[in-house]
């Protein structure tokens, strides 16, 4: 999904009653980041620039989002922003 004003977003609902790992679209020169993520505890279901300890937070999926994949608890929703990597 493209956002015109910001790039690219990626939206994902996980409906099953069984975790999912995703799939991420591959983009030379950006990586993906979490947003949202329903399946986390408040307050790191909504990662904002002001949380404290957000690049820990983001750093824990590195992993995962370096793989282009993203792990999904049972009926749960993400968003991913697609951001430059510096």
């Amino acid at each position: 999904m493209k956002d015109e004003t910001k790039g690219e977003i990626y939206v994902a609902f996980n409906t099953s009653h069984l975790p999912v790992v995703v799939g991420l679209l591959e983009r030379s020169g950006f990586r993906w980041e979490p947003v949202v993520d329903t399946g986390k505890e408040a307050p790191y279901d909504f990662l904002t620039d002001g949380l404290p300890d957000r690049a820990v937070t983001v750093y824990q999926f590195s992993h995962f989002l370096n793989s282009n994949l993203y792990p999904m608890l049972s009926y749960s929703s993400i968003i991913l922003v697609l951001r430059p990597d510096v």
